[in-house]
């Protein structure tokens, strides 16, 4: 059996020592190297912020540009007035509306021999200040007749030094039908435009210097370069430093903080000892059994089922609650522990693994081949002991079912679930056994999913249906009424198979529900007979039963006293409120109830008297295959008929099958019968024809005056 590992303490010290200081420095390390991250990355968007910043100004000077280029009346006014004439209206129209917006300009119209029209921001530009803006210009904006006129949105856009100051220089053709005109917008990059860019982006001490003037060490810089690549100025800012925060306050933290660890580390490392060996040894063992616990042993399970014959037990103690309701959980987890001694002893000698999975419920898994039947015989006869003061001595005892390997499956999982199945049948078999899993136990226990999931399905697609049979009078030998039973409409399992798995499914109060509702709508084709109808223990447990039969009675509009519930003795032997306040609330709605099976159970007479029975159905064990011939069973079933009559109570025998049987019963009074002699169960239309037969047969025989029974089989 596997053991927690337990390591030195000096070990484990320096171990954790060497851990704080490589963990301290590597923190350092991590500090600086996203220290620096964050610093690089603030300075490289604000590069991207301040080159997106003068592209978009290029941008937007270059659109007003070739806006303005497509003002027709400025060419046009030119054409007509003279520049000297129409200077006048491009003021208005032109020069104070382009200088008068953000940032300090000047608007410049080119013709083929020269500048035609200027305005600065001081005003309309002399003679000089045009000359001095159109030699600036001259590569970009000197339009030539014998140049063919270009796109109407064709422009340039450059950055260049005008008389020492950097300006956006933008020119564009003038929509024109006469000589070739450029218009031409200056935008200077002066101080308060970059003031005013620094603000916008939060850009410390922003400045534009001269390609020549050096920068200072720590500063970042974007050249602002012309058409051909050469750089006419630069950008220049304290960049954003958001990493300097981590390498000034949070890096000696974060030392300090590892040396107050290491420094505290002597004083706490028993207790983080103790805590990190009770965590290992909680992931991997149980921590009552200290055994080897589920996730571990289906590890190990999975690597040798693929590779290697073993053999696996699984192992449950067998009725462990009825334990843990004697002593408590404290007593139950005792008697876990001395089985899982048990175990380590017994199978000590063995190459095994033994586990608790979950509960009461052990594994082992032994490698290699080997006599399987001695392994079951060794662990069923393990056996625990337990005695509380006052109380007989309690002996837990163990099931077990089996499963090999390369036999039972390959995986992990097919062991498992075989060797449950096999428990299963051991459980089943009574205490202390144990079994071999094999191919009908399998079988066997798919059969068992197939109906629970053909049962599941029935339920949804309604697939049941119900059968009755007759139950005859024997004084008249007329049909005295009909007993509803459940069929399924495919499949061939009896109800005594497919009950136990609706009620184990939980789904009997849905189907008990529609065996009601169509066992009231039935009952409208045979007026005149009594419909009985079955409740399980479920049933009647259920506080909302009456509701259900109020519902469906006022639905259908039936007679209570047409209507009969059997219930069997298990029930009345629980004798729970909710039951008995249902059976109260039956009869006085007026319904009949018959106490089912008579003799199959604890067959006590004591509910005769006890509960307000008006039926009694005794069990076919008490007349069928001859029984009605023994001295023995004809006294005991003459006996029970007198105390019925004498409690005012009625007798139905069930399961006759011939007419000496029945003339018998008729000889000792029983009031009615039902079996195949009188009729099969049958559906709905068949059950009117039996019906309609047994009446005919009855009236025959009374005009006959035959009093002997001659019926034939319906």
């Amino acid at each position: 059996m596997d053991t927690p590992r337990h390591y030195p303490a000096a070990r484990r010290s320096y171990g954790a020592i060497a851990a704080i200081i490589v963990m301290t420095l590597c923190g350092a390390v991590a500090l600086c190297v996203a220290a620096a991250a964050l610093n690089r990355n603030a300075s490289q968007r604000q590069r991207e912020q301040v080159r997106e910043a003068v592209e978009r100004a290029k941008h937007n000077s270059d659109a007003q540009a070739r806006a303005l280029g497509q003002r027709l009346e400025l060419a046009r006014q030119l054409a007509a007035m003279g520049p000297d004439a129409a200077a006048g209206y491009l003021d208005e129209e032109l020069g104070r509306p382009v200088t008068s917006t953000v940032g300090a300009k000047a608007v410049l119209i080119v013709g083929p021999d020269g500048p035609l029209y200027g305005f600065t921001k001081n005003g309309r530009a002399s003679s000089r200040e045009m000359n001095a803006l159109t030699e600036a210009v001259a590569d970009i904006a000197r339009p030539l007749p014998s140049v063919p006129l270009p796109r109407a949105d064709a422009s340039t856009t450059d950055i260049r030094s005008i008389s020492g100051n950097l300006a956006i220089v933008s020119a564009a053709r003038i929509a024109s039908s006469g000589q070739p005109l450029d218009i031409v917008t200056f935008t200077y990059l002066d101080d308060p435009t970059v003031a005013r860019l620094g603000r916008a982006y939060m850009l410390d001490g922003l400045v534009l210097l001269s390609p020549y003037r050096p920068v200072a060490v720590g500063w970042d810089q974007q050249l602002l370069q012309g058409i051909g690549r050469d750089t006419v100025g630069r950008l220049v800012w304290m960049p954003d430093r958001p990493g300097d925060v981590l390498t000034r306050y949070v890096l000696p933290a974060e030392l300090v903080f590892g040396a107050i660890v290491l420094a505290l580390f002597w004083g706490i490392a028993r207790r983080a000892l103790t805590s990190s060996t009770r965590a290992i040894f909680l992931e991997r063992y149980d921590p009552v059994t200290g055994l080897v616990n589920r996730a571990t042993f289906m590890t190990r399970l999975d690597q040798i089922a693929g590779s290697h014959p073993c053999q696996l037990l699984r192992l449950d103690i067998d009725d462990f609650s009825a334990i843990n309701d004697a002593f408590g959980l404290p007593g139950g987890d005792d008697v876990i522990r001395e089985f899982s001694k048990l175990l380590v002893k017994v199978f000590s000698a063995d190459r095994c693994m033994i586990a608790r999975l979950d509960g009461d419920e052990f594994a082992i898994l032994v490698v290699g081949t080997g006599n399987i039947h001695s392994l079951g015989h060794k662990a069923t006869q393990i056996s625990v002991k337990k005695r509380k003061r006052g109380h007989p001595v309690m002996v837990a005892t163990l099931s077990v079912g089996i499963a090999a390997a390369p036999e039972h499956g390959h995986t992990a999982t097919d062991l498992m679930q075989n060797a449950d199945i096999a428990l299963g049948a051991a459980k089943a078999a009574g205490s202390a056994h144990h079994v071999i899993y094999d191919r009908a136990l399998g079988h066997a226990f798919k059969s068992r999913k197939d109906l629970e999931a053909q049962m599941k399905q029935a339920i949804d697609d309604q697939g049941f249906e119900l059968f009755y049979q007759p139950i005859v009078d024997l004084r008249s030998m007329r049909p005295a009424g009909v007993e509803a039973l459940l069929r399924l409409k495919e499949g061939a399992a009896t109800p005594a198979e497919f009950v136990p798995v609706i009620e184990k499914l939980g789904l009997m109060p849905q189907l008990g529900e529609w065996i009601i509702a169509q066992a009231f709508a039935d009952s409208r084709k045979w007026l005149g007979l009594r419909t009985s109808i079955n409740l399980s223990p479920l049933q009647l447990e259920n506080p909302g039963l009456l509701e259900q039969i109020d519902f469906h009675r006022a639905r259908y509009n039936v007679s209570p006293q047409s209507i009969g519930f059997e219930i069997t003795e298990g029930i009345l032997l629980a004798d729970s409120d909710v039951v008995r306040s249902n059976l109260i609330g039956l009869r006085q709605r007026g319904y009949t109830l018959a106490l089912d099976d008579f003799g199959t159970g604890y067959s006590s007479l004591s509910y005769l008297s006890e509960f307000d029975i008006q039926r009694l159905k005794l069990d076919k064990s008490f007349v069928s295959g001859g029984r009605t011939q023994s001295e023995r069973s004809a006294a005991l079933v003459q006996g029970v008929i007198d105390i019925c009559h004498r409690l005012g109570i009625q007798v139905v025998a069930e399961g006759i099958e011939t007419a000496e049987e029945a003339e018998i019963l008729q000889g000792w009074s029983c009031d009615y019968a039902q079996g195949y002699y009188f009729g099969r169960p049958a559906p709905v239309w068949a059950t009117r024809r039996n019906i309609v037969t047994l009446k005919q047969q009855a009236s025959s025989l009374v005009e006959l005056g035959v009093h002997e029974l001659r019926l034939v089989v319906v």
